[in-house]
């Protein structure tokens, strides 16, 4: 009986483990905003909500303490790679959101993000937090939910593995950051690289044309027009993205399994 209710204790644990590394990282639940004692209670509902659902690891009395810290440091492993992947397209849409504010002027004015928890100019932080109504809008934190139950059925307590592939697959998403943001961010850049070039072309004609106090309110205006312009488009490709790292993330899972 008593290694009964040691098993399970250590398994629940194994996996509040995971769930909290997860939360810890993950977009929406990961916010400062969200007192760090609400993201503990949730873990612990939703531990015991997974935990009957959970196979049982066969812990042992006379195990050393060595042992359980290694199946630990998996379970956080497991949790982290889970939530860092998901977190990576808003890196991505927050990344756009700074090459846009700067190439339109606004690289000083920063405010704070929630989203991120750091400093960012406007542009940045009104692209994140969009991002975040539409990960909520599509059920995205249902899904952080159902992709924790779905880990715990492919990955068992202590089956996390490192593998090639699984690294690779990692690396790959995590480079991938910069070509998403310059994606998004692509139809304002080149609109402000055509402006760029005929300020040249002007302040050649006309030395005497002060062409930088037309230009900086000219981007600002221009960059606030063209952002009203492809919001929808914005919105759409958000959703999509979101969608795909999603069905990249179920795929690293089960990467890891093997």
């Amino acid at each position: 009986m008593t290694e009964l209710l040691v098993s399970d204790f250590l398994t629940g644990l194994m996996v509040f483990i995971r769930i909290g590394a997860m939360l810890t990282f993950v977009p929406l639940y990961n916010s400062d905003t969200i007192p760090v004692l609400v993201r503990m209670i949730l873990a612990l509902i939703l531990t015991y909500i997974i935990f009957f659902n959970v196979e049982p690891y066969p812990f042992q009395q006379d195990e050393q303490i060595l042992f359980l810290i290694i199946m630990a440091f998996k379970e956080v492993m497991v949790g982290i790679v889970m939530g860092f992947t998901l977190n990576l397209v808003l890196q991505g849409i927050s990344f756009a959101g700074l090459l846009v504010g700067r190439d339109m002027g606004l690289a000083m004015s920063s405010m704070f993000d929630p989203v991120t928890g750091d400093d960012g100019n406007v542009i940045a932080t009104i692209l994140s937090m969009a991002a975040v109504v539409v990960f909520i809008l599509i059920d995205g934190h249902h899904f952080v939910v159902q992709s924790l139950s779905y880990s715990f059925k492919v990955i068992p307590i202590g089956g996390f593995e490192v593998t090639e592939k699984a690294y690779e697959m990692i690396i790959k998403y995590s480079g991938s950051i910069f070509i998403l943001a310059v994606k998004i961010a692509s139809p304002i850049i080149v609109a402000f690289f055509l402006i760029h070039i005929a300020s040249g072309i002007i302040s050649r004609i006309s030395p005497s044309f002060q062409v930088f106090f037309v230009l900086l309110p000219l981007k600002i205006g221009l960059g606030l027009f063209l952002l009203v312009l492809v919001t929808p488009l914005y919105i759409y490709l958000f959703r999509n993205l979101i969608y795909e790292y999603e069905d990249k993330l179920l795929e690293l899972v089960k990467v890891l399994a093997n």
